[in-house]
């Protein structure tokens, strides 16, 4: 049920007359929805727009909670192409001998919360950086985070 707002009629004198213009009209305020906020754990979700000039090399996103050391997900992505497009990219647990870009692991569900993601372009198999910066991210249910590639262009 939408709430309504109640205009009691009210006599205006006009100039052109000693008649009075009663208005009548009742209008009703209508009231735009607001979207249900989300909470508790969920997944996060990348998208970026194209990066240029990194063919051959990796995107590597590293999640950790907020102030802490240890890694809890990850993303591991070959650049193709000079103008590469990223798909839509989830982050993974971190594998078993902790190789980011190691065998798959499981999706990973976060709990509600403040996560660091670290993110950069490598050359493949060093961990020499090539562009690097970093993201805080609510987690309040699955997030969509949306990341401009040219931070990570040439």
């Amino acid at each position: 049920m939408h709430p309504t707002a109640t205009i009691v009629p009210t006599a205006i004198p006009t100039a052109a007359a000693s008649a009075t213009t009663i208005i009548t009209a009742l209008p009703t305020a209508t009231s735009v929805p607001t979207p249900t906020p989300q909470h508790g754990p969920g997944t996060i979700t990348l998208t970026f727009t194209a990066i240029r000039g990194q063919a051959g090399k990796i995107l590597l996103v590293l999640a950790q909670s907020e102030g802490r050391s240890q890694l809890i997900a990850r993303a591991c992505i070959s650049i193709t192409s000079d103008s590469f497009i990223v798909p839509d990219t989830r982050l993974f647990d971190i594998p078993a001998g902790n190789n980011p870009c190691g065998n798959f692991a499981g999706l990973t569900t976060f709990p509600e919360g403040r996560y660091l993601l670290n993110i950069g372009v490598y050359v493949g198999g060093s961990q020499t950086v090539d562009k690097q910066t970093t993201k805080n991210v609510d987690v309040a249910g699955n997030v969509k985070v949306e990341l401009d590639g040219a931070a990570f262009s040439k």
